[in-house]
């Protein structure tokens, strides 16, 4: 992915940028990139949120969607869990989904660390944001890789 000329963007006029648009609904086989730790801006709730770049979309993709789109190129999605007791679950299963065996790593900061470079299945789903004005595409939760 190339770095953007911000000079270039600037110089722009508005009128000239339209917003992305997000990837259509289904199932994508990504790659698991990276890892970052936050908190939310609401509660303060620590989070990990994990950058997954697809590189195939599955049955249940839309093709023709995909290609208005733009296809898959220079596209991400961000798997974020909440590092809570009552949804660690899913960071857990996450791992696993990734192809780790939990008994070989201890904590689950070093199984973080581990999938990075994982294949995983993820499935995206739209949601609509809070003003009803644009559609997001969110990762709703992983799969096994089959």
């Amino acid at each position: 992915m190339s770095t953007p000329n911000f000079a270039s963007i600037l110089d722009e006029a508005p009128t000239e940028v339209s917003a992305p648009q997000p990837l259509p609904q289904g199932t994508y086989i990504c790659i698991v990139k990276g890892v970052t730790y936050d908190k939310t801006t609401k509660k303060g709730t620590d989070y990990a949120e994990f950058t997954l770049q697809p590189i195939a979309a599955e049955n249940d993709v839309d093709p023709q969607e995909l290609k208005d789109t733009g296809g898959l190129e220079g596209k991400t999605i961000r798997a974020t869990f909440y590092l809570t007791e009552d949804a660690i679950y899913r960071l857990d299963e996450f791992h696993t989904h990734c192809g780790l065996d939990l008994a070989d790593v201890a904590s689950r900061k070093t199984r973080n660390d581990a999938v990075i470079n994982s294949e995983v299945r993820a499935f995206v789903k739209h949601e609509t944001s809070q003003d009803g004005s644009r559609i997001f595409a969110r990762f709703n939760r992983s799969l096994p890789m089959e």
